[in-house]
């Protein structure tokens, strides 16, 4: 896992980097997936569509891939971002690019331990790429913080294809209502039948905020020595 380092993030802060438009045409809204569901995502969106998608990169990581398939290697790297979006809270963002020399073409980017309120997702058109996603599928049950960003389709002549050699993805992202994250989720990529299968890596999730309650000892003390200031005020 290679993970940008400390002074390259605040460089991004510094100079106060926004995730930009880069094409004025609005898409789609980011798609509600429920549970034991697979929902199509036809044609991305743009900041222009969703203005509560813009924000700033604060955190990046690259983990490079290579994992043997049917007919060779298959090798690359996946970008995570989280971006803070305008609203306040944290969209999670994945980038995937495979090598110019891969054998086999890649059918989804796999994630896992990714817990929010409710699921939305899509994937931006306004972003650098050349292959989309074409759908995203969540599953149930103990696995319902685990979902898909999907790449295998038809070809004109009927053949499966994916995200094939020397090609990105545009960026596909999870958009939450958190304010807080760590490295606590969990990816892989996969070819098409899903049969060759990378490594597992780390990646940002949201996590949820945490309070501190004293406890009752704590209280009980602060109790008294407010006490104690009233009555020495009292004396006084």
């Amino acid at each position: 896992m290679q993970r940008r380092s400390s002074s390259f993030v605040r460089s991004l802060l510094a100079t106060g980097l926004t995730w930009l438009t880069l094409a004025a045409t609005p898409g789609a809204q980011a798609a509600l997936l429920p549970v034991n569901t697979s929902v199509a995502l036809p044609t991305g969106t743009t900041s222009a569509a969703e203005p509560q998608l813009a924000g700033t990169i604060i955190d990046t990581l690259i983990n490079n891939f290579s994992f043997a398939a049917s007919s060779g290697t298959v090798s690359g790297t996946i970008e995570s971002r989280v971006i803070r979006a305008v609203d306040g809270t944290l969209d999670f963002y994945w980038q995937v690019s495979s090598s110019a020399n891969s054998s086999d073409d890649l059918g989804s980017l796999r994630l896992g331990n990714l817990v929010t309120s409710q699921y939305l997702v899509d994937w931006r058109s306004d972003s650098t790429g050349d292959v989309a996603p074409v759908s995203a599928r969540r599953f149930g049950g103990v696995q319902s913080s685990y979902f898909n960003f999907n790449f295998a389709t038809r070809n004109d002549a009927g053949d499966l294809v994916g995200l094939a050699a020397g090609q990105t993805s545009y960026f596909m992202f999870l958009d939450t209502d958190a304010t807080s994250y760590d490295l606590s989720g969990i990816m892989d990529v996969a070819d098409i039948p899903q049969q060759h299968i990378s490594g597992i890596f780390s990646t940002f999730a949201p996590t949820a905020e945490t309070v501190t309650v004293p406890e009752p000892g704590s209280l009980a003390l602060a109790g008294l020595a407010l006490g104690l200031l009233a009555v020495r005020r009292r004396q006084a």
